[in-house]
């Protein structure tokens, strides 16, 4: 039996709004969360800063976006409009840097923003918006090169054992080792052909097997993985890492 190892698409390694507001440049602003704080999970491509009030035509999606709300102050429709253009945008959250132009939390956003679901987070300490931009860019930067190197490391330990005519046991082996849980393989009908990772994991998946089947029949959620087994042009089976909690 012969398979075929095709790394699925996968999104830039990001932080979250709420890993950003734990770092410790962050804290010495002083960030407080006074809107939408369910959605802090939200993932942080970029961080932009912006005092434009029409800056939603300028993003692209996931940015943490940065302003004193200068151009806004006085205006309430303006500022409500500012956040739900944000919204339509998918930014990921606004900073409100408070003192220049707001000495509290403004009304008029804060309910704009609960209203799209929005993080809305004000700074009450003077903070340079240019400290923040640079220690989060360089963060994602650094993780996104550290993807590559892992993702690197994985092709080629996977090439070079399926080069060396490796059974699959052995590929299974060096899967589980870099996914630290449990790998199971299951034809299309769903049943296990090998597994590999920690025996007492292994066991306490295989216990609960047809449920686990279930859940992750759908795709990708809640750290069960999977991806298509194919060889010779016809999909055979599926690889799944059971519990995987790690990066993209």
């Amino acid at each position: 039996m012969t398979a075929t190892w095709d790394p699925p698409n996968t999104t830039d390694p990001i932080l979250s709004v709420r890993q950003i507001l734990a770092l410790e440049r962050v804290l010495a602003g002083d960030p407080e969360v006074v809107a939408a704080a369910a959605h802090l999970d939200r993932p942080v491509r970029w961080v932009h800063v912006a005092e434009a009030p029409d800056v939603g035509v300028m993003l692209t999606g996931g940015e943490m976006v940065l302003t004193t709300g200068v151009l806004l102050a006085g205006d309430e429709h303006k500022q409500a409009e500012y956040i739900q253009s944000l919204h339509r945008s998918e930014a990921a959250a606004v900073v409100l840097g408070l003192g220049r132009a707001f000495p509290s939390p403004p009304d008029a956003m804060r309910r704009a923003a609960d209203r799209c679901g929005l993080p809305l987070v004000v700074l009450h300490r003077p903070f340079p918006f240019a400290e923040l931009t640079e220690e989060v860019q360089s963060r994602l930067v650094r993780r996104k090169f550290a993807a590559v190197s892992l993702s690197e490391s994985v092709r080629t330990a996977l090439t070079g054992l399926i080069t060396a005519g490796a059974p699959l046991q052995r590929l299974l082996d060096e899967v589980a080792v870099h996914s630290g849980c449990p790998v199971v393989v299951t034809n299309l009908a769903h049943r296990v052909l090998a597994t590999a990772g920690e025996r007492s994991a292994v066991d306490d998946v295989l216990r609960d097997w047809e449920r686990i089947a279930r859940q992750a029949g759908g795709g990708t959620g809640d750290g069960w993985t999977r991806a298509e087994l194919g060889g010779r042009g016809e999909r055979w089976g599926q690889i799944m890492l059971c519990g995987y909690r790690g990066d993209t």
